[in-house]
């Protein structure tokens, strides 16, 4: 076996930890959903000589993209990759035989594969092949980077966050409904930036019905991939006009609807089966799913144990009143209190951000 742990020498720690995270921001520029981000950088006496990036599934993955650039430069140069490279035929060949067929001397890898289609195959292929491979440097940071996948390939079901947006003492909207805007200018451009990373955003027949969203990612000169609207709609029917019915929505209902647009009929208690929705979203290759509102589909995601983070926003606003809550319902007693991990705090123009994840 030629794996082996990083040397203690500390400036190969440095350079390995430099290309990883070289190969990390050249990951962080696609959106290749379902498919995993992953960058990959050639380097040969010191120098790099190639890099790419996994831009969608199909396209060419980030080993034979560098590869390529490298050309013969990459006889007997190290390839630092963010993922483990894949060993089997998809729609595109073994990124293993490729790093063979060039001759690369090592391989250093960031994260193993959780696809059960890898899951170590890639890294034995490249052993018995006579390559090194080091595994395992900034793991931590290429799973935080792509969250979804490793979460998505782990249980099937995506990521699901929960995004909340509130006065400081919990308000989504004033007793008329009104809610616009109780966040400032750059918290909804940093919302749009968590938009621009999901790959579908879930709502209730209810925002549709009261804010007539259109659910896509605007921000200045914005061009990447836009997220699939998808609506738990319950038992209500929704607007022939809706401004999403014009982007694709994928709507979950328990009875068919007059509606021009895709729709799953997965039935539940009284509404629609949320476990279901979830497994089929699952199922579909999404991989990150951002859900927005109301306070009904809040209360009920939170409810079935669907949401795995929270993010919320809390305006630099009181109400000073009772107004709409976050959550449906009623909070009955201390000990129905959620716990949640804080992972950070970030001050976005006047208001705060939270990001949690929530604790089973």
């Amino acid at each position: 076996m030629s794996r082996r742990a990083l040397s203690d020498n500390l400036d190969e720690q440095r350079r390995a930890m430099a290309m990883m995270r070289r190969a990390l921001g050249l990951a962080s520029q696609t959106q290749p959903h379902p498919n995993p981000q992953v960058g990959a950088v050639v380097v040969s006496h010191g120098a790099v000589v190639g890099e790419g990036a996994h831009a969608a599934p199909g396209e060419p993955h980030a080993e034979v993209l560098a590869l390529e650039a490298a050309g013969t430069r990459a006889r007997g140069a190290t390839v630092y990759v963010t993922l483990e490279p894949c060993s089997h035929d998809g729609r595109t060949p073994p990124c293993t035989d490729a790093l063979v067929g060039a001759g690369v001397a090592a391989v250093i890898v960031g994260a193993r594969d959780p696809d059960e289609r890898v899951r170590g195959e890639g890294i034995r292929t490249l052993e018995e092949a006579g390559i090194e491979v080091i595994a395992g440097v900034l793991e931590d940071e290429v799973v935080a980077a792509d969250p979804g996948y490793f979460h998505h390939r782990h249980t099937g079901l995506p990521l699901v966050t929960l995004k909340l947006a509130t006065t400081l003492d919990g308000q989504i909207a004033a007793a008329d409904r009104t809610s616009k805007w109780i966040t400032s200018e750059e918290a909804r451009e940093d919302a749009h930036r968590m938009r621009a990373a999901a790959d579908v955003i879930v709502v209730g027949a209810g925002t549709v019905i009261d804010d007539d969203p259109r659910l896509d990612v605007r921000l200045p000169g914005y061009s990447g991939r836009q997220p699939r609207p998808v609506v738990i709609a319950g038992s209500r029917d929704l607007p022939q006009s809706a401004a999403i019915l014009g982007r694709d929505p994928l709507v979950f209902t328990p009875r068919p609807l007059e509606l021009p647009c895709e729709q799953v009929v997965v039935g539940g208690d009284g509404g629609v089966d949320l476990a279901g929705a979830m497994k089929e979203l699952g199922a579909r290759g999404y991989v990150s799913a951002l859900v927005e509102g109301g306070a009904g589909l809040a209360k009920s995601m939170i409810d079935g144990g669907f949401v795995d983070q929270v993010v919320l926003y809390l305006a630099a606003k009181l109400g000073g009143g009772r107004g709409l809550g976050a959550f449906e319902g009623t909070f009955a007693t201390i000990t129905d209190a959620r716990p949640v991990e804080i992972l950070a705090v970030h001050q976005v123009g006047p208001d705060l951000k939270i990001e949690t994840k929530v604790v089973t």
